[in-house]
C-alpha cells in the first residue's frame, strides 16, 4: 500500500504529516512525501502577497527558487528521518509546477492521498478550504483524506451512505481501512422517507459486517451534513462519497470537509 502525503510544511499541514505517518505505521504502508515548489510564485514574484508565507521571501526570482528548494529539502529530510525512525519505508519527491497538477499526477500511483485543509499561502488563521485542496478533491483519481491541523489518533469511523456510486466506493474504501485499524463504524443514512434511509443503512451494515467490522446503523431525515457533523468527534474518521458535477463538489461533501472537527475521507 502507498500513502501519498502532499505537504508544504506549514503549520496547517502538520496534522496531515503526523496522520500519514501514523496510518503507514498501522497499515504497514509505504509513505510517499511530496513537496511542490509553486511555479506561480516563481513566475509572478512581483504580483504576489507573501505576508502569510513561512519561507523568507527574497527579492529576485533566482533567490526565491533557492529559498523554496532549501525549504522543501529541509521539510522532506525531516519527514524522511521521522518515518525511518518509525521503521517505515519512505520515498520523497520535490517538484516544480502547479501544486494541484503535480499532486494529482502522483496520486495516480497511490492508494490514499493525505492533505491538510489549507496551506501556508492562506495563513494560520484561515479556517476554510484551500484552493489546492479544493481542486484536488474535485478531480483526484484516488481517495483523499483531509486532515485537521491538530493530530488526534483515529479511534472510530462514521460513514455517510446513500447508495450512490461515490458512496459505494467510500464504503469499500473505508472497509479497507477500518478492519486493519480495528475501527468500529457508524453508518449514517439520511432520507425524507425513513424506510429508504433504513434500507440504505442496512445495506452498508451488512457489507461491513461481512468484512468482520463492528457496525452500528443509524437512519435519519433532514440535512445529511448536519447529522454527520453532529456525530463526529476529533477522533472519528468521517467517510463519504464526493460526487462531482460539472467540476463542482457535491454540497454535502464540501460542507462536511469545511466544517469537520476530525479527518474526512472523500471518494469520488
Amino acid at each position: 500500500m502507498r500513502i501519498l502525503l502532499a505537504t508544504d510544511g506549514s503549520p496547517q499541514a502538520r496534522g496531515a504529516e503526523v496522520l500519514a505517518e501514523w496510518l503507514c505505521y498501522k497499515l504497514s504502508a509505504k509513505l510517499v512525501a511530496l513537496y511542490v515548489r509553486d511555479s506561480r510564485l516563481i513566475r509572478v514574484l512581483e504580483l504576489m502577497d507573501f505576508g502569510a508565507l513561512t519561507v523568507p521571501v527574497p527579492a529576485s526570482r533566482e533567490e526565491l527558487e533557492k529559498a523554496l528548494s532549501a525549504h522543501g529539502e529541509a521539510l522532506l529530510e525531516r519527514i524522511r528521518k521521522s518515518a525511518e525512525e518509525a521503521g517505515l519505508q519512505v520515498e520523497v519527491f520535490m517538484e516544480t509546477g502547479l501544486p494541484h497538477e503535480v499532486i494529482l499526477r502522483h496520486a495516480r500511483t497511490a492508494d490514499l492521498l493525505v492533505m491538510g485543509r489549507s496551506g501556508e499561502a492562506h495563513g494560520g488563521s484561515f479556517v476554510g478550504l484551500g484552493s489546492t485542496v479544493d481542486r484536488v478533491l474535485r478531480t483526484s483519481p484516488t481517495p483523499v483524506l483531509v486532515a485537521p491541523t491538530d493530530f488526534v489518533e483515529i479511534q472510530g469511523a462514521i460513514l455517510g451512505y446513500n447508495a450512490s456510486e461515490s458512496a459505494v466506493r467510500a464504503l469499500h474504501t473505508l472497509a479497507l481501512l477500518a478492519k486493519p485499524l480495528g475501527l468500529a463504524v457508524r453508518v449514517v443514512s439520511v432520507h425524507d422517507d425513513p424506510v429508504q434511509a433504513g434500507a440504505w443503512a442496512l445495506e452498508a451494515q451488512t457489507y461491513l459486517q461481512d468484512q468482520g467490522i463492528r457496525v452500528e446503523s443509524l437512519a435519519f431525515s433532514g440535512d445529511p451534513a448536519e447529522h454527520l457533523l453532529s456525530l463526529q468527534t476529533p477522533s472519528d474518521l468521517l467517510a463519504l462519497g464526493a460526487p462531482v458535477r460539472r467540476l463542482v463538489l457535491g454540497s454535502t461533501a464540501e460542507y462536511v470537509v469545511r466544517h469537520a472537527v476530525g479527518p474526512v475521507l472523500t471518494v469520488r
